[in-house]
């Protein structure tokens, strides 16, 4: 396990650091699994085949990093990460070498601007235009919401709740998709979950994405007292989103130094309400529809807990399986030119498809799919509240 922890002696350690790329390289160089994920692979191994393995420098490294945008499917996909004697863990060793030399190298200003998401708030009328500034020009477009979700939340009460929970609302969910944060709130209230809405700040992949370790590491704290705080109080933690539920329960421990602390994916958590005989959703809604598992969620390895939902409400699902959407995190939105490669096979597949509805957790990729198709993909959650409405009706 690698440090991110920009206060850790070890983070600095670039003997270690070039030790282990060449290492993890020579693996790599051999199996070539992972040649076609993303731009990473075929520039690693274009270095390989060219001068081997054994004369990688910190500046090859840093040149692979660069074109790596955290999807995380190198690790799922390794046949060789632990308990492999071969302990690989490709993402986690760009992560650190990423963080480490875009500290001595610098961060461009877009990149620090991006990150930047917890003032959207404060600058929401020139913040379309930020937004517009800061994307390549043929990328799908974030539009950002005239208000945010947490300024108009309003709380549901209810009687005697079956479970309480802290909403982790995103940045995403916050400024940009604000109706899929009243859609989880609706449903949970429902159900007969108590929601409140966290005090939290951006879990922390846009500087992840950006380099900066230090900003990184502040928002990781900031959370990471908040979660077991709300845990401490008797609340569980759930997150709509993959890539902040990847962070807050996968990459805190590598950033903090510190154990994971549990944060439920959204359709997990009602998964898990539903097993344990708190819930029922016996609702109907005979549709088709075409399911893209986003990346991040494949590597929590909790399954497939909205497949899991929508096939109980009776929805013929078939899943997409055509790989990554490229956006991953919004690094695909600044750097549209090679997203638009390593997607290219899941937007075709999402193109023809002829199913009822288009369904991801990630609304991130449902930018990709509906860039491909002209039509807006559902959270699952979504799906659910449709069932229910269509069940009342």
């Amino acid at each position: 396990m690698y440090s991110l922890n920009k206060d850790n002696p070890s983070f600095f350690d670039k003997s270690r650091l070039q030790s282990e790329f060449i290492r993890q390289s020579s693996v790599c160089h051999g199996c070539r699994r992972c040649f076609n994920y993303c731009p990473a692979f075929p520039t690693l191994f274009k270095l390989t085949d060219s001068k081997g393995v054994k004369a990688l420098t910190l500046d090859d490294l840093y040149d692979v990093a660069s074109q790596c945008f955290h999807c995380n499917m190198c690790y799922v996909n390794c046949p060789f990460t632990p308990p492999n004697e071969l302990n690989m863990d490709f993402p986690h060793l760009l992560e650190w070498g990423w963080l480490l030399l875009r500290r001595e190298k610098g961060i461009p200003l877009k990149e620090r601007l991006y990150e930047m998401l917890d003032m959207v708030n404060l600058a929401r009328p020139i913040a379309p235009a930020m937004v517009n500034f800061l994307e390549s020009p043929d990328a799908p477009k974030l539009k950002v919401a005239p208000k945010s979700f947490k300024s108009t939340f309003k709380r549901m009460k209810v009687d005697n709740p079956v479970a309480k929970v802290v909403l982790f609302p995103t940045c995403l969910v916050d400024n940009f998709f604000v109706e899929l944060g009243n859609d989880l709130v609706e449903v949970y209230s429902k159900l007969g979950i108590q929601v409140e809405v966290g005090d939290f700040v951006c879990c922390g992949a846009p500087m992840l994405d950006a380099g900066d370790a230090d900003s990184l590491k502040r928002n990781a704290e900031k959370n990471y007292s908040k979660i077991l705080r709300y845990i401490k109080e008797g609340y569980d933690v759930v997150s709509p989103i993959p890539t902040c539920t990847l962070m807050l329960t996968k990459e805190y421990q590598y950033v903090l130094d510190k154990e994971q602390v549990k944060v439920y994916d959204a359709m997990e958590y009602l998964m898990k309400l539903k097993k344990e005989g708190k819930i029922k959703m016996d609702y109907k809604i005979p549709l088709s529809a075409f399911y893209h598992a986003p990346c991040h969620l494949r590597y929590l390895g909790i399954g497939y807990p909205g497949v899991q939902t929508m096939r109980g409400l009776k929805i013929k699902v078939e899943l997409a399986d055509k790989g990554c959407s490229g956006i991953d995190g919004g690094w695909g939105l600044r750097n549209y030119d090679k997203a638009k490669v390593v997607g290219s096979k899941m937007m075709e597949a999402f193109s023809e498809n002829k199913a009822d509805v288009f369904v991801t957790e990630c609304p991130l990729a449902g930018m990709q799919i509906e860039k491909a198709s002209g039509r807006k993909p559902l959270h699952p959650i979504q799906l659910l509240k449709k069932a229910m409405g269509n069940d009342q009706k």
